[in-house]
């Protein structure tokens, strides 16, 4: 008996416009996710709670701070978060509480609203610190961007991890199954 490959683990960044922060998110995890060979295993996207942005490219100084580090965000395109993707996500990550409100608004059932996380709880020392929100930098000037940057890319590499631990989860599940399935 062959195991069946579940769909891949959706991760989703959110912020209100998805042009700052979610899409910093989106493409840093994605080009980790990348990096760790797990493409075919992991999926990233990324929206707003608003429509203010919808079909726009990333905020100019996003692209400008990604690129600095090695990032290419020039195919980013702003969307709005459809509570409907609650349905084929696995875990919601809101840039600050703002955000989780909103999305808890729109989550349909309890197990939706387990699914909702803060970027910043995956990152060790934004928890020791207790900052786990992820401020703005639409109003700011680069050094707001290249805070921001630095915030979520500290996130991202543990949000990896979490990502890894799901996944061997899922694995170990998919197995218990398969010698259950394959018992006498």
């Amino acid at each position: 008996m062959e195991i069946m490959s579940p769909r891949p683990f959706h991760v989703t960044f959110v912020c209100s416009g998805n042009i700052c922060r979610s899409p910093m998110g989106h493409i840093i995890l994605q080009s980790m996710v990348e990096d760790a060979g797990l493409g075919d295993h992991v999926r990233v996207s990324s929206s707003g709670t608003g429509d203010w942005h919808v079909g726009e490219q990333a905020d100019p100084r996003t692209v400008a701070v990604l690129a600095a580090h090695g990032y290419d965000a020039s195919r980013h395109r702003a969307r709005e978060f459809d509570p409907e993707e609650f349905d084929d996500v696995d875990l919601v990550l809101a840039s600050d509480a703002g955000h989780v409100r909103t999305l808890r608004r729109l989550a349909r059932t309890p197990d939706d609203r387990t699914k909702i996380r803060l970027v910043r709880e995956f990152d060790p020392e934004a928890l020791a610190a207790g900052t786990l929100e992820t401020d703005d930098p639409w109003y700011g000037d680069d050094a707001h961007f290249a805070r921001c940057f630095a915030e979520v890319e500290a996130a991202c590499r543990g949000i990896l991890s979490h990502v890894r631990d799901q996944l061997d989860g899922r694995l170990a599940g998919r197995l218990r199954d398969r010698v259950d399935w394959e018992r006498p």
